[in-house]
């Protein structure tokens, strides 16, 4: 009986080992940025995350972005971390980086991916929180189609300190609740309005939902809005354009 529990138990323990080694494969360091590498065969749709002002390990969620990236992951994306507070040596964005810095890293991680031989080209998506999500819509004002180079974007409760209207045919998804007191709805309704053309952008407001609604370490977690957001997401990136 004693060597049947040591041939379990180490079994189990490679096996154990597999699946850490698994998981360390389909999240790597490449090009200085954090990569999420789906099973399969390429190449990949890719989703750029910019994180709101604390940064993509918050202190009050520090598992969220990991645990959307995986999500991602197992539905066939690329995720790569544009980690505009850490390559800063930042903490957080508040007077220390601005939103037009932010964009460029959004920018510059797309391009990134467009150069990877296992990244479709054609299928890049901008996803970004609070101050994340507003760099992300500044992007689109800022930069030209040739150099934005995402086709699509999603937003989560974005704050737009430097609203700008855009005109390129990009599909957007914005996802925000209507009891947020931090990136209130209202600081990017004029500039969701007037951008692009009837159709590009879409705006779906969760009642009773707070800002961090989607992720379930926080204390704002809103459980019937952060799913009705994921399948809102789900069904966005695996759309054809």
């Amino acid at each position: 009986m004693r060597v049947i529990n040591i041939v379990f138990s180490t079994m189990v323990g490679i096996g154990l080992m597999f699946l850490s080694l698994v998981h360390v494969m389909a999240q790597t360091e490449d090009g200085g940025y954090r990569v999420f590498r789906p099973d399969g065969p390429s190449p990949h749709p890719a989703v750029v995350f910019l994180s709101g002002c604390s940064g993509l390990k918050p202190t009050f969620a520090p598992k969220a972005y990991e645990q959307a990236a995986e999500r991602l992951r197992a539905i066939g994306f690329i995720v790569v971390w544009a980690d505009y507070l850490g390559r800063r040596n930042l903490v957080n964005c508040w007077g220390k980086v601005t939103p037009e810095e932010t964009a460029r890293d959004a920018v510059a991680a797309a391009a990134w991916l467009r150069s990877q031989p296992n990244v479709d080209a054609r299928r890049i998506t901008a996803m970004g929180w609070s101050w994340g999500g507003g760099a992300v819509l500044l992007a689109l004002a800022s930069y030209s189609l040739d150099e934005l180079i995402f086709t699509r974007a999603i937003v989560y409760y974005p704050y737009c300190t430097s609203p700008k209207p855009w005109a390129h045919r990009v599909p957007v998804l914005v996802l925000q609740g209507d009891a947020d007191d931090e990136a209130p709805p209202e600081m990017c309704k004029s500039v969701l309005e007037t951008s692009a053309q009837k159709g590009d952008v879409k705006v779906i407001t969760y009642p009773g939902a707070q800002h961090s609604f989607d992720m379930s370490e926080a204390g704002a977690y809103h459980p019937q809005a952060a799913a009705a957001a994921w399948e809102e997401v789900r069904r966005f990136l695996k759309a054809t354009k």
